[in-house]
This record gives structure tokens, sequence and C-alpha cells, in this order.
């Protein structure tokens, strides 16, 4: 195919139309992960109410994320196969009971069902269906469009948690569900709406991506690599989500400045899903995102070391930074490996690996936390996972 010919389908791919495919994806990551990430932000009260350890609060979270990550698996075919955007109002629609059967929960176990399993499903259901109609109408801008699409994430994380922690006061964690079930029918549902997949073979055709079968994907050693890649600096990113308020109130902080550090987060987040992600199309995907999982690790550090509010914020900025880049990475360097025929089913069977570490991670964390009175262990084995994961995410070029 002439250099003029693949320009001229960039242009036909890099449409107007994807990029409100975008938008949506963009409100729907938003309000999805911005509730979900203001866990943190409850933790304490929940731990209260239940008479729970942390371990055991973080569990509930962890079943959630395992879930949302996890039935990506499953969403991404179904959405391949049909259209996402009933998969999408589907997977919000599970979200809305699950926090209001949260907000009525009288133990544990009943928290346990419903926002675990409720909110799980939920964003299971819709987060790869959207991402992977994404990544069918680009080529040229598609680290870009992944970018701008996943920073809803951060720019979640930056708004939700911090207005949680503010509204708890006054309303309470029951009151705060009912809010973000209502949010979600606001917001989410319009935006749902939008979320479609492009059907025409303008992508698929391309020289620029291989297509692979799914037999020919599971066989390539490079998903395999890729898969350890995402479980190992998955390992870490949902213990700062989780337990970064509880352990800035172990060093004297109040419950606002631990809410502020997971917006700190969402403010990295926002600039690395943004700028950072946007970069791979100029200097190469896969070596930029070999470098911010490296940061990733760098960033645990910081914390190890930290001692106040001042270095849990640089920690909380270069996290949300380095990390915020690799999300909005992964689903164009899937597609680069891969194409973008049965993006969806890629994707969805990559994230599995995010969400058995979102299981283990801050639930381990929270465990240990639990016998041994501190976070030092799950920060330092964090850091050294994202470190491994960054030196194994430099041999994704490479055909096995």
């Amino acid at each position: 195919m002439s250099d003029l010919t693949l320009s001229r389908n960039h242009e036909e791919a890099d449409t107007r139309e994807g990029w409100k495919v975008v938008a949506a994806t963009h409100v729907l990551t938003t309000v999805t992960f911005g509730a979900a990430y203001s866990f943190s932000a409850t933790l304490p009260g929940l731990a209260a109410e239940f008479d729970a350890s942390r371990g055991e609060i973080a569990l509930v979270f962890s079943i959630s994320a395992f879930l949302f990550y996890s039935l990506g698996a499953i969403a991404g075919p179904l959405a391949d196969r049909w259209s996402p955007r009933g998969l999408v109002l589907l997977g919000l629609a599970a979200m809305i009971i699950g926090y209001i059967g949260g907000s009525r929960a009288g133990s544990l176990t009943a928290l346990y069902i419903w926002y675990g399993f409720g909110v799980g499903f939920g964003i299971g259901l819709s987060y790869v269906p959207a991402i992977g109609a994404v990544q069918s109408w680009f080529i040229h801008k598609r680290s870009q469009a992944s970018g701008i699409a996943t920073a809803g994430i951060g720019l979640g994380t930056l708004i939700l948690p911090f207005a949680i922690g503010k509204a708890l006061p006054f309303i309470g964690w029951r009151g705060c569900f009912l809010t973000l079930a209502c949010i979600f029918a606001v917001f989410g549902v319009p935006a749902a709406l939008l979320v479609r997949k492009r059907r025409d073979s303008t992508i698929s055709h391309l020289a620029y991506a291989g297509n692979h079968t799914l037999p020919a994907i599971w066989r390539d050693g490079r998903f395999w690599l890729f898969y350890v890649v995402l479980l190992l600096s998955s390992l870490c990113t949902f213990i700062p989500y989780v337990h970064i308020v509880a352990a800035a109130r172990d060093m004297g902080l109040s419950i606002q400045d631990g809410t502020t550090l997971v917006s700190v987060i969402g403010v990295g987040s926002v600039i690395g899903r943004f700028f950072l992600a946007g970069l791979g199309d100029r200097f190469g995907r896969r070596q930029l995102l070999a470098s911010l999982t490296l940061a990733v690790a760098a960033s645990f550090a910081i914390w190890a070391s930290a001692s106040g509010m001042i270095q849990l914020t640089l920690f909380a900025l270069i996290f949300g930074m380095s990390y915020g880049g690799c999300v909005g990475l992964y689903p164009a360097v899937a597609a680069d490996l891969f194409g973008t025929r049965q993006i969806g089913a890629v994707i969805g069977y990559l994230y599995s690996a995010v969400g058995v570490a979102a299981l283990i991670g801050p639930t381990a964390a929270g465990f240990i936390f639990d016998h041994t009175g501190s976070y030092s262990g799950p920060i330092i084995a964090s850091g050294l996972a994202a470190f491994v994961a960054g030196f194994i995410a430099l041999r994704l070029g490479k055909k096995s």
C-alpha cells in the first residue's frame, strides 16, 4: 500500500464521528471510575459502620474491581458481535442498582453483594465495549484518542472523591451512594447513547495493523508478555486508590487531606492521559509505555520514604501522571499489535489481568496492614512489580 493511500485512509479513519465516540467515552469513564475511586473516601466510615478491618472493607472494592476488569473478557467479544451501546446501557443500569442497594446495606455481606457485584458488573459491561469502540475509529491519532477517552478516569478521580469527602459529614456514605446513582442516570445514560463501533472496512483492511485472528493472538508470545505487564503493573495501581486516605490519616492528616491526595492522583492522571499518552503517536507507543511503567515504580519509592503531605502529594502527582499515561496507551498498543477487527475481545482478554491484580492488590495490602500496622511492605512490593513490568514492556515489539 502506497504512502499516499495510507495517508488518505488515515484521514478517512480519524473522522469527526470518531471524536464523538471519544467524547462520550470520556464522560462515561469520568462518572463510572470517578465513583468507583471515591471508595477510598468512604473506607474509614464503612469500617466504623460495620466494625470491620481494613482488609475486610478493601475486599468490597477488590471484588468490584476484579469484576469490572475480568468481565471485559466476556463483554469485549459481545461488543465485537453486537452493538456496544446496549452493553454500556446495561452496565449503567447495574451500577445504579448496585449503589442504591449498597446505600441500604445492613451488613458487610450485603455490601459485598450490592457494591461488589453491582458496581463490578456495571463497569465490567461498559468499559471495554466503549474503549474498544474508540479504537475502531482511529489509526494515525489512536494514542491521542485513547488518551482523551480514558482521561475521564483521571477527571473523575479529580472531582468525585474530593466531592464525596466534602459531602460525607453532611449526608453520610449512604447518601453519597445515592448521589452517585443519580449522577450515572443524568450524565452516563445520554453519553452511552453516542457509543458505537465503526462497521465499515476502512481500518480493518489496512496494512498498518495485523488484524490477527483470535487463535493466532493466543499463540502470539507478545500477547502473554503484554498480559504479564498488565498484571504486574496493576498489582500496585489500586492500592493508592483504596488506601491512600487511610494511610494519610495514619500520618496524622485529615480525611480531607486524604481525599485531596486522591484528587491529585486525578490531576496527574488527566495530564498523563491527555498529554503523555498522545506523545506515543510521535515517539512510539510501546517505548513510551515501558518508560511510564518504570516511572510508576519510581513513584512508589517516593511513597515509601514519605513522612508528610508534601511527599505524599509528590507521589500522588507522579503516580497519577505515569499510570494515567499507561492506561491511555494500553488500548492503542493492543490495536497496534493485534489489529482492530476483534479489538473488543483482545482488550477484554488482556484486561482480565487487571481484574486479577485488582482482586489481590488492595485486599492483600489491607490484611498486611492489619497484621503489621504498616503499609511499607505493600508499597515496596508494588514498586518492584512495576519495575519488572517496565522492563518486560520493552520486549513487546519483538515477535515471539
